[in-house]
C-alpha cells in the first residue's frame, strides 16, 4: 500500500465520520454535537491508521508514533469540553452555509461543504496522519524529545488558560487580563500552536511526512489569521475597554508586562 492510498483511506474515514456527526446535528436541529465532537473524526482516523498499519504490515510501530498519537488522543478528548466559543466563532459561516443548503435541499452542496471541512481538518492534522505510515526509526532522538516537550508545554498552557476562562469570564466580564492573559491576548491559542508545532517536529522523523508542513502552515493561518481576529472583534464590539488591553498586550507572547 502506497502512502497516497493510505492517506486517501484515512481521508475517506474522516469524511464519513464528519458526515455522520453533521447528519446527527441536522436530525436534532442543533449544532451542539458538531461543535463538541468536531475532532472525533481525527481520533477515529488515527485508530484506523494504526489498524491498517498493523494489518497491512506497512511498518513497525515506533516510540515516536505511540507517543505522538497518545498525546493527540488526549488533546482530542480534552477538546470535547474545551474551545467551545472559539469553535463556534470559527465555524459560524460554515454553520450558516450548511443550514441554508439543508433548508434548500441542496444535497450536493451539503456534501461539498462536508468534504471541504473534512479536507481542511485532514490537512491541518497531517503531521499525525503521516506518523502512522512509515514512522521512521523506533528510537527517539533529541529532535523527537524537543517535539514532545513542546506538545506537553502547549497542552499545559491550554489547560491553564481554559481554567482561567471558566473561573473568570461571565456575562458581565467578557475578557480577562490576569494570569496568562497578562502576557498574551490569546494564551490558549498560543498553547494550541505550540502543541501542533511539537507534533510537526515529531513527524519529521517519519518517512514522506514533508507534505504535512503545508498543513501546519494552513493551521497557523486559520488560528492566527482567521480565528484570533474574529475573537477580538467580537469582544471589542461588546467591551470597549478591550481596545486599550489589546494595545498593551501582544497577540502572541511577551516576557514582561507593561
Amino acid at each position: 500500500m502506497s502512502n497516497i492510498e493510505f492517506l486517501l483511506i484515512l481521508f475517506f474515514i474522516n469524511s464519513v465520520v464528519m458526515m455522520g456527526i453533521i447528519l446527527r446535528c441536522v436530525k436534532r436541529k442543533s449544532p451542539r454535537a458538531f461543535l463538541r465532537f468536531l475532532f472525533l473524526p481525527v481520533l477515529l482516523s488515527l485508530l484506523s491508521g494504526w489498524f491498517i498499519q498493523f494489518y497491512a504490515q506497512i511498518s513497525e510501530i515506533s516510540s515516536r508514533q505511540i507517543l505522538g498519537n497518545l498525546l493527540l488522543m488526549i488533546w482530542v478528548f480534552k477538546s470535547f469540553n474545551s474551545h467551545k466559543s472559539s469553535k463556534a466563532i470559527l465555524l459560524e459561516e460554515f454553520l450558516k452555509s450548511i443550514r441554508l443548503a439543508i433548508s434548500d435541499k441542496r444535497f450536493f452542496k451539503i456534501i461539498g461543504l462536508i468534504l471541504r471541512i473534512s479536507f481542511f481538518q485532514f490537512i491541518c492534522f497531517g503531521s499525525a496522519f503521516s506518523m502512522n505510515y512509515l514512522s521512521g526509526y523506533s528510537a527517539l532522538n533529541l529532535i523527537d524529545l524537543f517535539g514532545l516537550i513542546l506538545c506537553i508545554t502547549g497542552m499545559l498552557i491550554e489547560v491553564i488558560s481554559e481554567k482561567e476562562i471558566r473561573n473568570n469570564v461571565s456575562k458581565t466580564t467578557l475578557f480577562i487580563s490576569t494570569g496568562p492573559w497578562a502576557y498574551s491576548r490569546h494564551p490558549d491559542l498560543l498553547g494550541l500552536l505550540l502543541f501542533f508545532l511539537g507534533l510537526q517536529i515529531l513527524s519529521l522523523g517519519a518517512v514522506g511526512s514533508e507534505w504535512s508542513i503545508i498543513g501546519f502552515l494552513v493551521f497557523v493561518y486559520i488560528i492566527y489569521g482567521k480565528l484570533a481576529p474574529k475573537i477580538e472583534h467580537k469582544i471589542a464590539s461588546n467591551s470597549p475597554e478591550y481596545i486599550s488591553y489589546r494595545e498593551s498586550v501582544p497577540k502572541l507572547f511577551t516576557i514582561y508586562k507593561k
